[in-house]
């Protein structure tokens, strides 16, 4: 296992983050930026050339995911690279390309909020659909991020993956605005089109890569939030000597930084496993574990050790604290995840390491 990325992917990630930091700022997106990164094939980073992507696969959308963290641009970035991947194995290689050229995009999304109709629509598929089969879907789902502008829903729906049209009269869209302010939608849906893109494995891929590439996408974040905090308490003056002298505040920042460490080698392992066509069960869940306990503990200590300023809402570190929480329960929480990996080891375990 070799975590040192080549000549081309910190070439990719350079690209990203020149791009993200002259195109946002406080939060705040230049109205070209999802036109620039299209241009420069950051869009389609993940995609191989036969979707119009970069084919630098799962490590390269990782990478310019945490760039965009850093700077925490308002894009529909991470749901839209796992739905076209998605697409793109499922056979609907157009829509996969229409993210990459900046055209549109779809939304993923691992809610099992669906429920797969015995009735097909025009070809007799039931809930045994083979990949490519017409299916009729229903459920709601409660809040999916970006959804209100997505061409279409890539969503799980008993044992298969679906690919949902979304402009059809069987389905509503009910705007929502999530802890940090940017946009999302309950989708609710009766007995509305869909496409069957892949079985149980397909299912899999779709949850593990949004947990990895939430982990990488919160590393950008809580790195970001702690470089700004050490350059803080480096400049603020308290009882005549900066503020990172006094031992409490640096032994916080101390656990800060190995809380990101942490997550970056369980969002890196992840992405590696899943890039070679690995399992990554607990890898991924490991990343999303980390994901969420250092944007909760980085995302307070930021917070915490900015004083009073870091309450106020007109000052940057409050934007990573919200982003840092909306992220730890994105896909479920602390919580959540490691009560599924415990359920993992109790039922498969080889994918611990035991015999």
């Amino acid at each position: 296992m070799d975590f040192t990325y080549s000549d081309d992917q910190q070439a990719i990630a350079a690209l990203a983050k020149q791009i993200f930091r002259d195109k946002v700022s406080n939060g705040q997106a230049a109205p070209d930026l999802w036109a620039t990164l299209a241009e420069a094939g950051l869009l389609g980073v993940a995609l191989d050339e036969h979707s119009g992507g970069a084919g630098f696969g799962l490590l390269g959308a990782g990478l310019v995911l945490k760039e965009m963290g850093a700077v925490l641009a308002p894009l529909p970035l991470l749901p839209a690279t796992v739905a076209a991947l998605a697409q793109a194995e499922g056979g609907d290689t157009a829509g996969a390309s229409r993210l990459a050229s900046g055209a549109g995009y779809s939304v993923a999304c691992a809610d099992s909020g669906l429920t797969l109709e015995d009735a097909a629509q025009s070809d007799g598929a039931s809930d045994g659909a083979s990949d490519g089969a017409k299916v009729v879907v229903s459920g709601e789902l409660v809040s999916v991020p970006f959804a209100g502008d997505a061409d279409a829903l890539i969503a799980i729906a008993g044992e298969h993956l679906v690919q949902i049209p979304l402009d059809q009269h069987e389905i509503q869209r009910d705007a929502q605005l999530t802890t940090n302010h940017l946009p999302a939608a309950r989708i609710t849906l009766q007995r509305a089109s869909a496409r069957v893109l892949g079985g149980g494995d397909a299912c899999t891929r779709l949850r593990q890569r949004l947990q990895a590439l939430t982990a990488m996408l919160q590393l950008g974040v809580v790195e970001e939030a702690l470089a700004r905090t050490a350059a803080f308490t480096v400049e603020r003056q308290q009882f005549g000597q900066p503020l990172a002298r006094f031992q409490a505040v640096s032994q916080r920042a101390a656990d800060g930084y190995i809380d990101i460490e942490a997550l970056r080698a369980t969002a890196e392992s992840a992405l590696w496993r899943l890039q070679t066509g690995q399992d990554a069960t607990l890898e991924a869940a490991t990343a999303l574990w980390w994901a969420a306990e250092a944007g909760h503990r980085v995302g307070h200590t930021a917070q915490h050790l900015h004083g009073g300023i870091g309450a106020d809402i007109d000052y940057p570190i409050h934007r990573y604290f919200l982003w840092a929480k909306q992220l730890e329960f994105s896909q479920g929480g602390a919580v959540h995840t490691a009560a599924a990996m415990g359920e993992q080891l109790a039922l498969h375990s080889a994918i611990g390491g035991r015999k």
